[in-house]
């Protein structure tokens, strides 16, 4: 196995996220179980089943390959998505969702770069300068204030 096998080919789309020595990297043959916290880089082309979340480094960057699973939330400044994620994705920067992206759940974000064919189940919700963890705490506060079961049938019922 070569070292261009476990962190990407020289593909000049790969160079944007080219790894260094000090980054981590989940390798494709790898399951990690846990949480993962990290500064800079880290690259995941395996199965994580736990929550990723970054240091207070604003550089910091996470990418899921096509062949990476994650199973928990995913957090960090950067987040390059090409692979699968079960859980929210919060980003205080910048998010890309490939086209080979599969998304369960929802996406925070400030910038938003999304290709065609990419799976998003779930909202996508812009940070407008807010922090995550407050943006979930308002819409679970507007959900239970809100006693009309949805837009359409508040319709209904005022033609009635």
């Amino acid at each position: 196995m070569k070292i261009t096998d476990i962190i990407g080919n020289n593909n000049p789309k790969e160079k944007s996220v080219a790894m260094s020595g000090k980054d981590t990297v989940v390798g494709v043959n790898a399951q990690f179980t846990g949480n993962i916290m990290f500064s800079q880089n880290l690259k995941i082309s395996g199965t994580v089943k736990g929550n990723i979340d970054s240091n207070d480094d604003n550089d910091a960057q996470v990418v899921i390959d096509q062949s990476g699973v994650v199973e928990g939330d995913v957090t960090a400044p950067v987040v390059i998505l090409k692979g699968e994620v079960n859980g929210n994705v919060h980003s205080t920067n910048k998010i890309v969702i490939d086209a080979s992206a599969l998304i369960t759940g929802n996406v925070y974000y400030d910038i938003l770069e999304m290709h065609g064919g990419a799976t998003v189940n779930g909202s996508l919700i812009r940070n407008m300068g807010k922090t995550a963890g407050l943006l979930e705490k308002k819409i679970e506060k507007d959900d239970k204030s809100d006693k009309s079961t949805g837009f359409l049938q508040s319709i209904d019922k005022q033609e009635k």
